[in-house]
């Protein structure tokens, strides 16, 4: 009987086995992971959009104290990447914007987070994939 080598087993059953886990950024997998807007969105919310999206109404949305604005459409025309100008539409839901706002700098609002998106006021890269992973599972709550 001839015996594999263990190193060898190792790599052909990490081999076998790669492309078996599903996609991270899957809808399916995201709804899986348990991300709602009351345990782990809100908390990203209110610490990083509370001053302006809670009580002062910027953007026609309070989406860091109300799960129901995060489902509103975006009516605000300086929401950068939210804004379809060959349709003058806005197709997205203020939740889908906010991913989008904190993933290219833009928000929070006068940081410069595109500059410097290491700052504490800025969202970070794990916050910004927790907000992701909620956006893909469609928003819950």
């Amino acid at each position: 009987m001839r015996t594999v080598p263990f190193f060898a087993a190792v790599v052909l059953i990490a081999a076998l086995t790669a492309g078996c886990a599903p996609d991270a950024a899957s809808p399916v997998d995201a709804a899986a992971t348990g991300v709602t807007y009351s345990k782990q969105i809100q908390p990203i919310l209110l610490a990083k959009c509370a001053p302006c999206h809670s009580t002062e109404h910027q953007g026609f949305h309070n989406i860091a104290t109300s799960y129901a604005d995060a489902l509103k459409p975006v009516e605000s025309i300086d929401s950068v990447g939210c804004w379809n100008d060959a349709e003058m539409t806005m197709p997205k839901k203020v939740g889908e914007c906010a991913l989008i706002s904190a993933q290219n700098g833009r928000m929070p609002y006068g940081i410069g987070c595109h500059r410097d998106p290491s700052q504490a006021a800025c969202v970070s890269p794990a916050e910004q994939a927790l907000m992701a992973q909620w956006v893909a599972a469609g928003l819950p709550e």
